[in-house]
């Protein structure tokens, strides 16, 4: 059954919209949602256990305060402007990559080389080789997303829904469980706010590990 206040806030997304004057992909451009969850939620139809992260986009995409969404949604509570926040923390121009990922990529660009200077090139040998370098630079990318998540982490989730724009496809993807990378997804998903399915011990695992890079980060700006 729905919360009585489903339809509330249905209207008040629509109402937010038009005193914007934005379409259902301006509001997913501007980091909400997606559209199926748009859809659903000016349509009052959300389910009943929506997820904290569709709440925090609606606000970051509809420029409300921190909460606004979902107080609306459980309390029936009208949604408030959002005050200026903090700037996103796009970290440092560096991260540590390791050596093995270093000599992956490089063993990737030498079969890749090899296989163009082929005449014919082997269709078959060069699509392996392909797949195997995206995989790699997948995982380069996911160094520089965990970091720029930790950094801007907060309770809230005020900080992130810009990053899981802009990243929406490497944190919403199911990983599966023989994916050699599955914890460090996880654990990003984690930092998003993604917690289903996680279980306590691994959140507590996070948590720690969360912590740490926030010592980290405060001995190196020190």
């Amino acid at each position: 059954m729905q919360p009585e206040y489903a339809t509330f806030l249905a209207a008040c997304v629509r109402e937010r919209r038009r005193e914007l004057n934005f379409s259902l992909d301006d509001v997913i451009a501007a980091g909400g949602p997606t559209r199926r969850t748009l859809v659903r939620v000016e349509a009052a139809n959300l389910g009943p256990e929506p997820k904290p992260v569709t709440f925090r986009r609606l606000d970051s995409a509809l420029s409300w305060g921190s909460g606004s969404a979902a107080r609306a949604y459980w309390r029936g509570e009208k949604p408030h402007a959002a005050a200026a926040g903090p700037k996103l923390d796009a970290g440092t121009a560096f991260v540590a990559v390791p050596a093995a990922l270093a000599l992956d990529l490089f063993g990737s660009q030498i079969e890749l080389n090899q296989v163009l200077a082929e005449d014919p090139a082997d269709p078959s040998r060069l699509r392996a080789t392909v797949d195997r370098l995206n995989v790699d630079l997948g995982r380069l990318l996911g160094l520089y997303l965990t970091d720029l998540l930790e950094r801007n982490w907060r309770a809230d989730g005020s900080a992130l829904p810009l990053v899981e724009h802009a990243f929406g496809e490497l944190l919403s993807a199911p990983v599966p469980e023989d994916d050699p990378d599955y914890e460090e997804k996880l654990y990003r998903r984690w930092l998003i706010g993604g917690t289903t399915g996680i279980a306590g011990d691994l959140a507590g695992r996070f948590m720690d590990r969360l912590q740490q890079a926030h010592k980290d980060l405060g001995e190196n700006q020190a």
